[in-house]
Formats: structure tokens, sequence, C-alpha cells
């Protein structure tokens, strides 16, 4: 929706699910635990442990309620600050729908 504050594309929503971010591949494979914070038709932020690299090529999965799938999907690491409890928001540009 254009004209929002942020200027933004597409309405962001608030989703406050649990999610995995998968880090690398084959032995260098890292799955880190997240909370999906919110998302939109081209990203997402999520909240995690540990900072990520900005450009880092991840994959996302956020988890759903009832029998529909995960959402998987290819991402690039736009994004990651430290919150002030010590966690980091890392801020995702979805590349890719898996």
């Amino acid at each position: 929706m254009l004209g929002d504050e942020e200027n933004r594309n597409f309405m962001r929503m608030s989703v406050n699910a649990d999610a995995k971010i998968v880090v690398g591949s084959g032995e260098h494979e890292q799955v880190i635990d997240a909370v999906c914070l919110d998302l939109s038709a081209t990203g997402t932020s999520l909240q995690i442990q540990q900072p990520l690299a900005e450009g880092e090529e991840v994959v996302i999965y956020v988890k759903s309620g009832g029998q529909v799938p995960a959402l998987k999907a290819l991402a690039e690491v736009v994004r990651s600050q430290r919150l002030d409890e010590g966690d980091y928001q890392v801020g995702c540009r979805i590349t890719q729908m898996l």
C-alpha cells in the first residue's frame, strides 16, 4: 500500500510466530531459532540471539498454525540490529519463495 508512513509498497503483518533461520549449507549449516515479528510480501523481521551479516543469504522457515505448511523462503539479510535486551532484530528481503 503506497503512501503509508514508511513509504512501503506492501503492508506489513504482525506475526509473532516461531521460526528458524538456516545459514550456510552442508557441514557448515547452522540452524538458528527465531521469532518472526512481522511479514510482508517482500520481507520479514525476525528476533534472534546472535547477529547476522548484512548481505548474508539465508533460508527462513516460519511456522503456521493448523494444517497450513510452514512458509519457506530464500532471503538476504539487509539489517541486523542489537536490541536493548541483548537479542538482535534481523530484517530480511525475501528473494525467492521455496
